[in-house]
């Protein structure tokens, strides 16, 4: 409680901030603490919810205060990768209730928190349960009232697939007909009949292709035999060369050898006239048997002469012995080169002419063996697609009846499922309306009647005197749209009491929903109904024990003291961060 502009919305919109919401609206109260914590009940086991104030992309803490030995949860405000859990969807899971989706439209915790959660200051007299979208709007009740049925989504999927491939077939029997009766299409006879002879043709075709092949493969396989002599003579070709070669270097060094020994020779038989080798002058001609040189006389110097001449002579016979022998091998190894020449050409002749003669005919004939059997295969599958063509009809007629087979199953089981889910629609949204009305009524006891939709859950609401009229209808903001929008979500948790199946979080939060307290007349009764009216669902347990928690804020204090309420006083100097209401853990 507290006057307009005390923070009573800054406190409220903290007050879940910490389970990870998206659409709490961060003030600089909140910036201003370092951390918000929360601690919270969920069927009965008590959850710690910490977020940091100053910086709210920062992961969340969630906490099981009953089970010390379970991990503490740190998790995202949003997910930054694919398949990462966020806090609100841990939080979400915790209250028991699906990530729902139906096709654009998903609904999550902050849906859930701005549909059936909590009612806005800025939209509590104005928008129905909040505005938003009416996708998710509609998609989160169907949650909270358990009708959400992902299987019906499938079925619904299934028939209209069903019902495409129905048409789908008949349509292409009926194009097909018409092309048949326009004359577009052959007669079957004439093409089964040349089905039949071109698959003869090409059979045919195929053993000329496998000769031809067979062939092509013998002449390869020859060729190999003649590129191999070839090679083996090449091979001999190249030895010989290098023999001859080497016989004929052999040769020109003898030849070389023979003649300085023959120059030696004529040296011996011809001696030069000599030189004094003391002053270089000529040497005066002596008697036989004295030195030329000193004039003494002197033994053997005939004979020695004699004897380098025979050796001389010796050494030039031998020479020109092995000479002779150098010229025949030389000769030799030539005519063994020019034979290994020879052999090596015709060896690459032989091979070319089979080139020429044997092995590119046999490749020809093997390639158009081919390409003409290739030919009449395409002209077989061509010719059997016509005939299966011509034998569209009958096969078409079964694809149709399986079809509709198909069809007529799939939507008798949607349509058992529909019929199914609108009963339980109906009979889900007729009950509630009874406590819509209910609730109304001890807001305003001018209402006569109240129903809600069972498709989009619009209500019409009926006043005496009066016109019914949809939300939207009644007055542009106060107590009308105000009643209706809290009656339905206090109507929606008595539901949750009466049916199992609906699954309604046990709490409420009302921002500023009775400013008339401290009116007087109509207003001021309006305002202390809405206040009894809170109350009432406040003590009402649920089964399992537990009563709905409703948090409201009012700009006047409550007219007297009220059982179970506690009332927090806000104003400019004593704000709700200063004295927030603590818990013991």
């Amino acid at each position: 409680m507290g006057h307009s502009k005390a923070g009573k919305s800054t406190a409220l919109e903290a007050l879940l901030y910490p389970l990870g919401l998206l659409t709490a609206t961060v003030m600089p109260e909140v910036r201003s603490c370092e951390y918000v914590r929360l601690v919270f009940r969920v069927a009965g086991t008590r959850w710690q919810a910490t977020r940091s104030g100053s910086n709210p992309r920062a992961r969340v803490s969630l906490k099981n205060l009953d089970n010390p030995d379970e991990i503490e949860h740190v998790l995202p405000v949003t997910s930054t990768k694919p398949g990462e859990r966020t806090a609100g969807a841990f939080v979400q899971d915790l209250l028991g209730l699906p990530a729902a989706v139906r096709g654009a439209t998903r609904v999550g915790l902050d849906d859930f928190y701005g549909t059936v959660m909590a009612l806005r200051q800025n939209t509590i007299a104005s928008q129905f349960l909040g505005g938003g979208k009416d996708e998710a709007r509609v998609l989160a009740l169907e949650v909270l009232l358990g009708l959400w049925n992902e299987d019906l989504a499938g079925l619904e999927k299934n028939a209209s697939e069903a019902t495409s491939r129905h048409r789908a077939a008949r349509s292409a029997l009926a194009a097909f007909k018409k092309l048949r009766d326009s004359g577009a299409l052959a007669d079957p006879v004439s093409v089964r009949a040349a089905y039949e002879q071109k698959q003869r043709e090409h059979l045919a075709a195929a053993e000329r292709w496998q000769k031809a092949d067979a062939a092509l493969k013998t002449a390869v396989g020859e060729r190999g035999r003649l590129v191999a002599l070839h090679k083996a003579a090449e091979a001999q070709r190249r030895k010989t060369a290098k023999q001859a070669v080497s016989a004929h270097v052999r040769l020109n060094g003898a030849t070389a050898e023979h003649a300085r020994a023959e120059g030696q020779l004529a040296e011996l038989l011809s001696p030069k006239a000599q030189d004094c080798t003391c002053c270089g002058q000529p040497l005066p001609q002596r008697e036989p048997g004295l030195c030329l040189q000193c004039g003494q006389p002197h033994d053997g110097q005939a004979g020695r002469r004699e004897q380098q001449i025979a050796a001389a002579r010796a050494k030039v016979d031998r020479l020109r012995l092995r000479l002779r022998t150098l010229e025949d091998a030389s000769v030799a190894a030539a005519a063994e080169a020019a034979e290994a020449d020879t052999a090596a050409a015709a060896a690459l002749t032989a091979r070319d002419a089979y080139d020429d003669g044997h092995l590119q005919p046999a490749r020809t004939a093997a390639q158009q063996a081919e390409k003409e059997a290739h030919g009449l295969s395409r002209d077989v599958a061509q010719l059997k697609e016509r005939l299966e063509s011509a034998d569209y009809i009958s096969a078409q007629e079964k694809v149709i009846k399986a079809a509709k087979e198909q069809m007529e199953a799939a939507q008798a089981a949607r349509d058992a499922a529909v019929t199914a889910h609108d009963v339980r629609r109906k009979e889900v949204t007729g009950r509630w309306a009874e406590f819509f009305l209910t609730r109304l009524q001890q807001i305003n006891p001018d209402v006569e009647t109240a129903s809600i939709d069972p498709d989009d859950f619009t209500t019409r609401v009926k006043e005496r005197h009066t016109a019914d009229k949809t939300f939207a209808e009644s007055s542009v903001a106060g107590s009308p749209k105000v009643a209706t929008n809290v009656a339905l979500l206090l109507a929606l948790r008595d539901l949750g009491r009466a049916d199992p199946g609906v699954r309604v979080p046990p709490l409420l939060i009302i921002d500023s929903p009775l400013t008339g307290l401290g009116a007087q007349g109509l207003d001021h009764a309006s305002g202390l109904r809405l206040i009894d009216t809170l109350i009432d669902i406040a003590d009402d347990a649920s089964p399992d024990g537990y009563a709905c928690q409703v948090i409201a804020a009012t700009n006047d204090p409550l007219p007297r003291p009220y059982p179970g309420v506690r009332e927090i006083r806000i104003d400019t100097d004593n704000r709700f961060f200063d004295h927030a209401p603590r818990r013991d853990t």
